[in-house]
């Protein structure tokens, strides 16, 4: 009768333990697949994007020196974005951050970090500085947007506010609030 109740403990500490290694190999396998699931799929190096209008004319122009995608969230991290945008009056500017990151689904790229708005002409004599920490700028509508603080700076001229909206394509600004301009004449 004693090897009976031997046998039963025995058994029922074997089951315990092969219950203990299954759950323990489940939690890793768990640990292992979120892992592999918030890592990238792909990376790019020296992405360059064109698009083109209706007419067939060149519209805009997108480069970044990384990208890199994330399937988990369907987004893609860009390292250097820069925007080119050719206006109404085909004059071009130039949209640049430190990173960007863009949604798969929608047109919407958030760029942070240094994010800077230009004429591309370098020597304009009256060449126009923007710059904000971050800023969402609608690829299709050309339409740049921000709840932060923004200046711009003009060769006679430093201009601070709180927020912006910029249509880069029919070259018009509005300031959302706080705004403070200093002039100083040449």
């Amino acid at each position: 009768m004693r090897k009976r109740y031997v046998l039963l403990v025995l058994t029922i500490l074997v089951g315990l333990a092969l219950l203990a290694v299954d759950n323990y190999t489940q939690e890793i396998n768990t640990t292992l697949s979120e892992n592999q699931a918030a890592e990238a799929d792909y990376y790019g190096e020296g992405l360059y994007n064109r698009r083109f209008n209706a007419q067939g004319q060149l519209e805009q122009t997108f480069a970044a020196t990384r990208s890199t995608h994330y399937p988990l969230t369907n987004s893609t991290v860009f390292n250097q974005p820069r925007i080119n945008v050719q206006d109404e009056d085909g004059q071009y500017w130039l949209v640049s951050a430190a990173e960007g990151s863009m949604n798969d689904k929608d047109d919407l790229l958030r760029l942070r970090r240094d994010v800077e708005i230009r004429p591309q002409q370098e020597d304009a004599p009256e060449q126009v500085n923007i710059q904000t920490p971050a800023l969402d700028y609608y690829t299709r509508a050309q339409l740049a947007i921000t709840d932060q603080p923004v200046v711009i700076l003009h060769p006679s001229s430093r201009m601070t506010a709180i927020g912006m909206r910029i249509d880069l394509k029919k070259q018009r600004m509005e300031l959302n609030a706080k705004v403070n301009t200093r002039y100083v004449p040449q």
